[in-house]
């Protein structure tokens, strides 16, 4: 013989499945993260200063990082951690220290396994997102200093001054790989007089 549930639990069962129901055929949002990203040039014009911040509902975390200009080498990360799901948590706030001294450049964390064992994957999170936006930003900056040394520099000339800095920009995306329209344009251009110099400058970076 079937045993009926209790009218109570039958009562919670209907209204588990009513709301199945109603909301079946709803888009329905369950995680919502924010992220800000900002990336400053210090008066000295020889460093930048990243700051990356998230929030969703349980986590709330910010890092700050000061980067060497033009090597990229990290000088400082200060980590903070208001909200978090569980007071051991806080314990890998400093997991990114070990970090300081290397360079930004692909590849940093590799053979950094005391940083994601015993550290924080949101804040290794902000940590990419530091690199990725500040590189972006050392290409606002490279752009601005080359414009006022060379007035009138072309977009192909600025790149290829870019590559003698950054060649493993070389192939990483569609626009700079060898074989693009792009990439043959800066073959094939000249840089502007004196511009030259940079090149042994970047050799010896």
């Amino acid at each position: 013989m079937r045993h009926r549930a209790p009218l109570g639990v039958q009562n919670l069962r209907n209204k588990i499945m009513n709301k199945n129901k109603n909301t079946q055929n709803k888009e329905r949002r369950l995680y919502n993260r924010k992220k800000n990203t900002d990336v400053y040039l210090l008066p000295s014009g020889r460093q930048f200063r990243t700051v990356v911040e998230m929030q969703d509902g349980l986590h709330h975390m910010r890092l700050d990082m000061i980067v060497n200009q033009p090597s990229l080498r990290i000088k400082e990360i200060n980590c903070e951690m208001p909200g978090v799901p569980d007071a051991i948590c806080r314990k890998a706030q400093d997991c990114l220290a070990p970090l300081v001294g290397k360079r930004v450049v692909p590849g940093i964390m590799h053979g950094m396994d005391q940083v994601t064992r015993g550290g924080c994957t949101h804040l290794i999170n902000l940590f990419h997102e530091a690199c990725y936006n500040l590189i972006q930003a050392q290409g606002v900056a490279g752009k601005e200093d080359l414009q006022a040394l060379f007035p009138g520099i072309a977009e192909e000339q600025l790149y290829k001054i870019f590559f003698w800095f950054r060649p493993d920009m070389k192939n990483s995306c569609i626009r700079y790989n060898e074989d693009s329209p792009f990439l043959q344009r800066i073959q094939q251009i000249q840089v502007p007089e004196g511009a030259e110099k940079l090149r042994a400058i970047a050799k010896a970076k």
